[in-house]
């Protein structure tokens, strides 16, 4: 009785569960995030790392001046293919900004600067006003 007990639950348990589908995605991939510095007049820091090279803003105010705002947008063309970075930072003191273009593996790390936009979905901490 036991046994044939656990050989129903087993074949039921064969039999009714359904494969999980994934879904696709759909290509191009864009990733678009905005921040500004919490104090305007003495600016953020940020700091873009790409393959063995640093980019500082904000470490000292004479060499590196701190951020107003930065603006980073991340594009994956097709499936495998290298993510395209384009970020405009714009300086204290400057009416300019500087663009960078990189690709590959792009990290950074802000402070001192709040997340203005961002198209993640909410709940991942990504979206402002989600800390």
């Amino acid at each position: 009785m036991f046994r044939s007990n656990i050989v129903f639950l087993g074949l039921a348990a064969m039999f009714l569960v359904q494969p999980a589908l994934a879904g696709s995605l759909e290509y191009p991939q864009i990733i678009h995030t905005q921040y500004e510095a919490i104090d305007q007049k003495a600016g953020g820091h940020f700091v873009l790392w790409s393959e063995r090279e640093k980019i500082f803003y904000g470490l000292d105010q004479k060499l590196f001046p701190g951020a107003r705002f930065v603006d980073v947008t991340q594009v994956t063309p097709t499936t495998g293919s290298i993510t395209l970075t384009y970020v405009e930072v714009r300086t204290v003191g400057s009416t300019t900004s500087d663009y960078l273009y990189l690709t590959g593996n792009v990290r950074f790390r802000v402070s001192g600067m709040a997340l203005k936009s961002s198209n993640f979905p909410p709940g991942g901490g990504m979206v402002p006003g989600s800390q």
